[in-house]
């Protein structure tokens, strides 16, 4: 479903180039075909290993058998990705050590994988940097306690930062946060989740709000809810505005947003909106004195 997303963003909007962030705990058979045909469409190519995601329940994998699959995926695919994250087991506060075990594994396989931070409050940020930046800079923000809270991870991301690392935040991409920090990159699946709910996000310039992103919900049944923070399409006060950006970006009407299609559409909407709200962002940061690369 997500390249089947991707190819229909591409077609209907050729001049806007995604990052895309892949899981290989997730990827379709298919993938080396789709890569050969495709990758051109794609700004930047991200993979991660998917350790995190295989810990629920059901999980076709285990981290055991998963580790080598992803290290010989890895190594023969390694020119096909800008980036490649370490495989993280381990995300507590103490995980360094046993992870870093894993990327020195993985570096000398010849994968420049991305170093992640699970301690934001000590311990992580200094060891990385004193065992110095990997050539490609980039070192992310994973799971940890207090890390969407602006003034807990603000010294952790400052001192990577001052180092001269670019910062991406794993799972989260909450504007007043990444907006505020010299945050280069963030990754999340909201884009296809909102779509679940039938949840369109739309940036309006025209809201007085620091944080301009509207949710307008267009429901597959008549009766349905309207999900919390989500406002009815329907009564929305900017509704024109909305019409006129979703047909000279996409091509789509409301009526593609309700119909059969409805899901890959909302989808296609979604992806929109993130792929516009990096230069919002982009633009927040740079307007605070941080240097963000292009």
């Amino acid at each position: 479903m997500i390249l089947f997303v991707l190819l229909e963003f591409c077609r209907r909007a050729p001049s806007v180039r995604p990052n895309v962030l892949l899981s290989y705990a997730l990827l379709d058979n298919n993938f080396q075909h789709f890569i050969g045909k495709f990758r051109g469409l794609m700004r930047s190519l991200i993979l991660d290993s998917g350790v995190f995601s295989i810990q629920k329940e059901g999980s076709r994998f285990s981290a055991d058998e998963l580790l080598p699959q992803f290290k010989t995926f890895a190594a023969y695919s390694v020119d096909n990705f800008d980036l490649i994250f370490n495989f993280d087991r381990h995300f507590g506060l103490d995980s360094y050590d046993a992870n870093l075990e894993y990327q020195i594994e993985l570096e000398a396989a010849g994968i420049p994988v991305v170093p992640v931070v699970h301690n934001i409050y000590h311990g992580d940020v200094e060891k990385i940097i004193a065992r110095g930046l990997p050539a490609h800079k980039t070192v992310a923000i994973g799971q940890c306690e207090g890390r969407t809270v602006l003034n807990k991870v603000r010294p952790a991301v400052m001192a990577l930062y001052e180092a001269g690392a670019r910062i991406h935040f794993f799972g989260s991409n909450e504007f007043n946060l990444i907006a505020n920090l010299p945050i280069w990159s963030c990754d999340a699946t909201s884009w296809s989740q909102y779509a679940g709910y039938g949840l369109v996000l739309y940036w309006n310039p025209k809201s007085d709000k620091f944080d301009k992103t509207e949710r307008l919900h267009f429901p597959k049944f008549q009766n349905a809810k309207t999900p919390s923070g989500g406002q009815y399409y329907g009564t929305y006060g900017y509704l024109r505005d909305f019409e006129e950006y979703l047909e000279a970006n996409l091509g789509l009407t409301i009526p593609d947003l309700i119909g059969e299609k409805s899901e890959l559409y909302q989808s296609v909407a979604n992806m929109l909106y993130y792929c516009l709200l990096e230069e919002v962002i982009a633009r927040q940061q740079r307007a605070l004195g941080f240097e963000v690369p292009e």
